[in-house]
């Protein structure tokens, strides 16, 4: 163990030296000094409120986030998260102690995570109509709230007796500081890409829509797994953006309490699940999962937790249906918020063969083939949605296989990263982790070179079966992965796991001989200051603000500085009242968009081919005109000189937030195309007519409310459309109406819109604009009375 704690510290020591430390600009004072102010200020105002009230440290540093919460005007966003967990907490025991005695009930983390799963399988069901409203939601959240009052007494009884103990330990304060860091850079604005391109845009989308379109032809991505998204959803309806990074602020919190758990379970000091927590919430990558709405926070706590659930169920000690039934939610919503979960199920399912004599009877056999089948209802739901809808239950990935018709024979996937897991793989991740995320050397954290190999060293000597499964879970978790995608966020669990591994192994009470407990507190702590050295370098969003967290007005200033789009964003919802397809030619950031995005790039190759092939002006307003749209965002950056020429050409400006610009297609492109045939009436070629009808002649019709005019024509849903008329009444001023049947594929009604005028001895023009609804195939286009007197048509049109 001491052999290669000094391995660690040459090879840590050899890595920091051949940094370029000027470079890096995470590691310069001005970036890392508002993250120093916001730990000491945290640390030092906790301790103040732990004396000053005699209560523990933690639920100081609770009362200090509520501060927090008061200044920034974010309070109503802070209790909705206490809200969803409360509930979630209620949920989730009562499920898992359904037909068992409550006593044997898991802790009150699992309950919330598993109450959380049950929350977030709901949301992505309830996505699919358009039933998704504030009131729905809370009234979600209150029923068990209500009704399972006496759970929620309990819990909050529990939570005060904690705060009332004695908290004596430097750690606590220390947690606080970093744990109240996270929680304010949770409150800062949202400036991460993946958020705003899509784990933000789905829950702003879903609260402007009120449902999930699930449609591959707008968004690439649009069945991939979104319980992350679901749940961040759940937050985004009650507290708008705050309440959603707050959402993945708690399951940061909830990881690192996860760590705790297995330290302990694995037979861990008290103290030494202080330390894990601490490690995990100083790891740079740590930081980045709560800078942005990253999803792998959630599919974390759910794998983790899911695996923890497992590990219980397979003590000698008794198997509680509890934890078996909390195993398989819980991993079935690991797999239903990334399919990359399947990595993680090998090394799970080889522990369970491993203790094969303490499940191999028949009553606890049926217990896990009941389990398996909940874990496949739960995890099971995205993919089965994308094979109905595209028949690629993975769509777009391995499309080679599937044959979707709605991608390309090829499988999709990032070419950005490497693959494989090689001898010095620990050494690049720490000093080269450029090569494995986007950010800066030291992005992964230094405890894998430092503490991981004599922590592994250390449980295999001593034969600690249950450090033994947490190790083979996690590091089999990274390798597989590794052989698919060499990514770092996608080995987050193992990064929660080997967390716990490290602090389980070094704070066993047979490992506390002076000399060894010197050395690895040491360690540790070169560590946790290396890490907090270097706690930017993964995130290029992690940015805090005094003004944008004090006022609306800075964080607005804030927002248009760092990121336009978001302003521009702003505006198209004011401007585009029908909710018309707005075209985004710059990066896909359009988070918060009432309407549909079209995006020229894989999201949407359509609407990419459309525009890289247009090579006129003509081209490419009609490619814009087709797609539905009216309004567009352009950066001054975005494609080639030549495109963004016809793309201003075929557009008239309306607002600048330099580089980025909000335009307007132009009028003579947009409803150009007739689509009826003989518009005019000059015969009767592709017109219904009433068999009685007031009159006809070539050039005009006469119709009333009983004897109308109809033509079909096909449709694409969400493209707007204009119908117009030109009528007169010669014999008795009347009304007319302009009128528009939708219809499915299947020829089944979907929606009208009527438009009634009045109709006078002048001939006038009338017209109305109109958007074809969700399933729309067919449109049925009127010429038709108001009333019994007729009124004569010298033209209808419809337009696209």
């Amino acid at each position: 163990m001491f052999a290669l704690l000094l391995l660690g510290a040459v090879a840590t020591v050899t890595g920091l030296q051949q940094l370029s430390w000027h470079s890096i600009a995470a590691l310069r004072w001005d970036a890392l000094k508002p993250y120093a102010v916001v730990v000491a200020g945290g640390m030092f105002f906790a301790e103040i409120c732990s004396r000053w009230l005699g209560i523990h440290r933690l639920a100081a540093g609770g009362i200090v986030a509520t501060g927090i919460a008061l200044t920034t005007g974010t309070t109503g966003a802070l209790l909705v998260v206490a809200w969803i967990a409360l509930a979630s907490h209620v949920v989730g025991s009562t499920v898992l102690t359904v037909w068992s005695k409550r006593s044997d009930g898991p802790s009150v983390l699992i309950s919330v995570l598993v109450g959380a799963v049950i929350y977030g399988s709901l949301i992505g069901l309830a996505a699919h109509r358009p039933i998704n409203y504030p009131g729905v939601y809370a009234m979600a959240l209150a029923l068990p709230v209500v009704f399972g009052w006496r759970q929620v007494r309990a819990a909050l009884l529990s939570m005060k007796t904690f705060a009332r103990s004695k908290s004596t330990s430097w750690l606590d304060l220390l947690i606080v500081g970093v744990a109240l860091l996270h929680f304010v850079l949770g409150l800062m604005p949202e400036t991460g890409h993946d958020a705003l391109a899509s784990h933000l845009f789905i829950p702003a989308h879903l609260a402007a829509r009120h449902a999930w379109g699930f449609d591959v032809s707008l968004y690439a991505w649009a069945v991939m797994p979104m319980m992350g998204d679901w749940l961040f959803s759940l937050g985004y309806m009650l507290a708008g953006e705050a309440g959603a990074r707050l959402v993945n602020v708690g399951f940061v919190l909830a990881n690192c309490c996860l760590v705790r758990e297995l330290v302990l379970w694995a037979g861990g000091s008290r103290a030494g699940a202080k330390w894990g927590a601490l490690l995990l919430l100083t790891t740079p990558l740590t930081l980045l999962e709560s800078s942005s709405l990253y999803i792998e926070s959630v599919w974390a706590a759910f794998a983790v937790a899911g695996a923890l659930s497992l590990f219980r169920a397979l003590q000698r000690d008794g198997q509680r249906p509890a934890d078996i039934r909390a195993a398989a939610i819980l991993l079935g919503g690991a797999l239903a918020a990334k399919a990359i979960t399947l990595a993680i199920l090998p090394g799970l399912f080889i522990v369970f063969l491993a203790r094969f004599r303490l499940w191999a009877t028949k009553a606890s056999a049926g217990r896990f083939a009941r389990a398996l089948g909940l874990f496949g209802l739960v995890g099971c739901v995205p993919y089965l949605t994308a094979w109905v809808l595209t028949r690629n239950p993975l769509f777009p990935y391995f499309n080679e296989i599937f044959r979707s018709k709605l991608w390309p024979l090829a499988n999709f996937q990032d070419s950005r990263w490497t693959k494989g897991f090689k001898w010095d793989t620990l050494y690049q991740a720490t000093f080269h982790s450029e090569v494995f995320l986007e950010s800066w050397p030291g992005a992964s954290g230094f405890q894998w070179l430092l503490l991981l190999l004599p922590a592994v060293v250390l449980v295999a000597h001593k034969g600690k079966q249950r450090a033994l499964a947490i190790l083979f879970a996690g590091a089999l978790s990274a390798v597989v992965t590794f052989q698919s995608i060499a990514y770092l966020r996608y080995i987050f669990p193992a990064f929660v796991l080997m967390a716990a591994l490290i602090a389980a192994a070094f704070s066993q009470p047979e490992n506390t001989f002076p000399i060894g407990k010197r050395a690895l507190w040491i360690a540790g702590s070169v560590v946790i200051l290396l890490n907090l050295v270097f706690l930017r370098s993964a995130t290029h969003y992690g940015d805090i603000g005094a003004q944008p967290l004090l006022s609306s007005t800075g964080r607005e200033a804030f927002v248009r500085q760092r990121l336009p789009i978001r302003s521009a964003v702003d505006l198209v919802n004011k401007l585009n009242l029908d909710d018309a397809p707005v075209a985004v030619f710059s990066s896909p950031l359009g988070a918060g968009l009432h309407a549909d995005a079209l995006y020229p790039s894989w999201y949407n190759l359509s609407f990419e081919r459309a525009v890289s092939g247009a090579d006129s002006t003509d081209a490419m307003a009609k490619a814009l005109v087709f797609a539905g749209s009216d309004y567009l965002i352009l950066d001054g950056a975005w494609g080639t000189p030549a495109q963004r020429k016809l793309i201003e050409a075929a557009s008239d400006p309306v607002a600048e937030f330099v580089p980025i610009a909000v335009r307007r297609v132009k009028e003579q492109y947009r409803f150009a195309q007739e689509l009826l045939r003989n518009p005019e009436f000059a015969g009767d070629d592709g017109w219904q007519l009433s068999p009685h009808m007031p009159d006809r002649s070539v050039g005009r019709i006469s119709v009333d409310v009983a004897a109308v005019a109809t033509q079909q024509i096909p449709v694409v849903a969400g493209r707007r459309y204009k119908n117009s008329a030109t009528s007169v009444c010669d014999a008795q001023p009347t009304q007319g109406r302009l009128q528009v049947n939708w219809m499915d594929a299947k020829g089944r009604f979907v929606a009208t819109n009527i438009q009634v005028f009045e109709c006078t001895a002048e001939a006038k023009s009338h017209s109305m604009k109109v958007r074809a609804p969700r399933k729309a195939a067919t449109a049925v286009v009127y010429a038709s009375g108001q009333t019994t007197i007729p009124v004569t048509f010298s033209e209808v049109s419809f337009k696209q």
